[in-house]
């Protein structure tokens, strides 16, 4: 489209940047649009990197300390699951979270090195994956995962604040990388892991919201228990090892709250 501004999105793997293209195709209400290049093309490759033109929509980020945006999330999150269901392509892949998680708790534990951290740091880090091992030990979702196929159900994958572009007209969700087929479920497991610090740490928002699959995130206690699962801890320790002894002091200020919020889960 001549005269669209656009900006490139590049990707090592050219499936993420296919799947994105088709998502932008039968989700046009929900998430960003794809053009094709000039000549028709829809995705180029250039010295072993893979590029597509997303649509540049001025906006900012949700941000999540605000309740009203985080319900404009969670809508937006379920707006993009109707338009997505009962799509079939074979560049969307299919999710096992339990060995997504295994895999994340067993890099975490064996990036700890406990003569870095005081004693008060060490029990935090060993509670943790206490929590950790405890959800892993009883997350049974294969039959979960497998009706969602079935079903043809794909999840964003990753619907941070910062995979939203916000404006006074429009709101989209943006970066697809990581959709994936996978029980609806798990986009709001992931959305409410990174609400909670500005929530308190209470899920009574949550019970407001009519949205069936985030209301089995509440009431169903086998989904219920993997909100403990401490995903935010572990991911933000392995993608900045330098910040690692700022994030226990963050966490710690946290602690409290958290705590009892994860004993009530998996209760």
């Amino acid at each position: 489209m001549i005269g669209c501004k656009v900006i490139l999105k590049g990707a090592l793997n050219r499936d993420v940047l296919v799947k994105q293209v088709y998502l932008s195709k039968c989700c046009p209400a929900s998430f960003v649009s794809f053009i094709p290049f000039l000549d028709g093309e829809w995705v180029k490759e250039s010295n072993g990197v893979y590029w597509a033109c997303m649509e540049f929509i001025p906006g900012r980020s949700l941000l999540y300390s605000i309740k009203e945006e985080r319900q404009l999330a969670s809508e937006k999150v379920a707006q993009f699951h109707q338009e997505a269901t009962g799509h079939k392509f074979r560049n969307i892949p299919i999710i096992s979270l339990k060995q997504k998680w295994t895999t994340r708790f067993f890099r975490f534990t064996n990036s700890v090195q406990p003569d870095l951290f005081s004693a008060e740091q060490n029990l935090l880090i060993q509670r943790y994956i206490k929590i950790g091992q405890d959800v892993l030990s009883e997350m049974n979702v294969d039959d979960l995962e497998k009706d969602a196929f079935h079903r043809g159900y794909i999840v964003h994958g990753d619907p941070a604040h910062h995979n939203f572009i916000f404006n006074q007209h429009s709101l989209f969700l943006i970066d697809g990388d990581l959709a994936v087929y996978a029980p609806k479920e798990y986009d709001y497991i992931q959305l409410i892991n990174r609400m909670l610090p500005f929530c308190n740490w209470s899920l009574e928002e949550w019970g407001n919201y009519r949205i069936p699959a985030l209301n089995s995130c509440l009431t169903n206690s086998s989904l219920r228990r993997l909100l403990a699962y401490p995903a935010d801890f572990y991911r933000e320790w392995l993608m900045e090892p330098s910040g690692r002894k700022e994030l226990l002091i963050k966490t710690a200020q946290q602690d409290g709250d958290r705590t009892a919020f994860m004993n009530l889960v998996l209760k």
